[in-house]
């Protein structure tokens, strides 16, 4: 679907009353475009000396527009006006900070240009643009590129652009999928029939119970991850009510297999054949694929908030963060404005606590130090940790109570957690597989969002509100603390009852 052409990054207000200023900006632009377009032409030409007297009248003139613009460049707008704040440790760069690049462009990486406005944007590519370089969201007047391997002149050319257009470039942050064993099926261990499998943890969820009066219709799951695998009969065809890319040939594909192990826990059917049901079996499908980078997270949240001002009801699995021991701290990243806005929309958001205890040296059974980062510490998205079929806690689930956790918007994390077993048998990619250290916060993510859509087929009058807090207050508590069970072990069959008697 077409993204809409809104522009919320320029203010015609301001340029108008700034009229004089920008005439004289953009006679000077000209006259630098023309110079550099001539020394592209000309690099080795011989250059006259200046007159000492017209270099100093130069420097003075220069010296009074650089200090006018350094006092009154409080008064520019910003580049973007997100209408809800993007959650803890999420900085944006300064709107008076001058266009700012690596100094090194790295062969390989991925970088993310950003435009003053849409405008600005489409006008610096009719004019030129570097090789490599996509448009990724005109609303948001951002592009990406990754740096050509072997390209003779590229950072130079990146540079170049930069400069002569205003832009900022900064790395493409990507973040990291979130499983507690091990990434890759060929790690794993095949399906003997052994072991305990997702119909034990549906089982320990209450999930077959709810069925009686909810199986989630009417709810479309949105799986942001690696895929989904689309030859699998647990996925059919009627069932898909859109995906991301828009190419349904990239976005039901799933290389890695994760995706398809979480879309498999949220939804899975045995309706067409499939070895599998999961926790919402008849709501719709999205696929999301993506390998995790901030332009495409926040690509994916703007149409994900279209779908949802159209009327559809939209729970999203969300199984990526930050692996660290450490609180990070990201600074220019755009998804969170657009996690911010899709919220705002309706989407429901179901976030992994993330995999990262072990990694703070903390006691595997303790509950502490906090490592659950950045915006899976708001209010408004529901945050689910992993325990054990037994009831004991995973040694990596993350441990609260979150990375700005008593700032505006936020709160106290993990909001619940859910059981993946030892040795859990699941469908990853494109066949059953056994994976040694359960299925990781992903997998519980993929089970708060399937009862979320549960709720919500069987109330669709319920607001974000009212769902978190049915599937919170139904919990039932393990001998953990607060800050590693939340308000404890989700239970389907509990949830559907309290929402069935309201």
């Amino acid at each position: 679907m077409q993204q809409p052409e809104e522009d919320r990054t320029t203010s015609a207000a301001s340029h108008a009353d700034n009229a004089p200023a920008n005439e004289t900006r953009a006679r000077v632009r000209e006259a630098v475009e023309r110079d550099w377009n001539d020394v592209r032409e000309h690099p080795r030409r011989e250059v006259s000396p200046v007159p000492a007297y017209l270099a100093l009248a130069a420097a003075f003139a220069l010296g009074f527009v650089l200090g006018r613009q350094f006092f009154l460049g409080a008064a520019r707008p910003p580049r973007r006006g997100p209408r809800t704040d993007p959650g803890p440790a999420t900085a944006r760069v300064p709107a008076t900070a001058a266009p700012r690049a690596p100094a090194d462009i790295v062969p390989g990486r991925r970088y993310k240009l950003r435009f003053r406005g849409t405008e600005a944007m489409e006008a610096a590519f009719a004019a030129a643009r570097p090789a490599g370089v996509a448009t990724v969201s005109r609303r948001r007047a951002v592009a990406s590129a990754v740096a050509m391997m072997g390209t003779a002149g590229y950072p130079t050319d990146l540079h170049a652009f930069r400069r002569r257009f205003d832009v900022e470039v900064v790395e493409d942050y990507q973040y990291q999928v979130e499983l507690g064993g091990p990434m890759s099926a060929d790690e794993s261990a095949p399906d003997d029939g052994a072991g305990p499998s997702l119909d034990d943890v549906l089982e320990a969820i209450g999930a077959r119970n709810a069925w009686t009066q909810t199986r989630g219709a009417g709810v479309a799951l949105a799986v942001v991850d690696t895929g989904i695998d689309g030859t699998r009969a647990e996925f059919a065809a009627a069932r898909r009510v859109g995906c991301w890319p828009a190419d349904a040939g990239e976005a039901w594909v799933d290389p890695v297999g994760h995706g398809t192990m979480a879309a498999c826990i949220a939804a899975a059917s045995r309706k067409a054949g499939g070895a599998f049901d999961g926790v919402a079996p008849e709501a719709g499908l999205i696929a999301c694929r993506t390998e995790f980078f901030d332009t495409e997270l926040m690509d994916i949240y703007d149409y994900l908030a279209d779908l949802a001002k159209g009327g559809m009801r939209i729970v999203a699995s969300n199984s990526f963060g930050v692996e660290a021991g450490t609180p990070p701290d990201l600074v220019g990243q755009d998804f969170p404005y657009a996690l911010a806005d899709a919220v705002e929309a309706g989407v429901v958001a179901v976030f992994s606590a993330g995999n990262n205890h072990h990694l703070t040296g903390g006691d595997p059974d303790g509950d502490d130090p906090n490592s659950i980062w950045l915006y899976k510490s708001r209010a408004d998205v529901l945050t689910v940790g992993a325990c054990k079929l037994d009831g004991t806690m995973w040694h990596y689930s993350s441990r609260g109570p979150g990375q700005d956790h008593a700032g505006e918007g936020n709160a106290r994390k993990p909001d619940v957690v859910a059981p993946t077993p030892e040795n859990g048998r699941v469908l990853y990619g494109s066949a059953t597989r056994a994976l040694p250290n359960g299925w990781g916060t992903s997998g519980a993510c993929a089970q708060g969002a399937g009862l979320a859509a549960l709720l919500w087929s069987l109330k669709p009058n319920l607001g974000r509100d009212e769902l978190f807090e049915l599937i919170r207050s139904t919990a039932a508590r393990l001998s953990a603390g607060p800050n590693a069970q939340g308000h404890g072990r989700i239970d389907c069959a509990a949830a559907v009852r309290a929402a069935a008697r309201n």
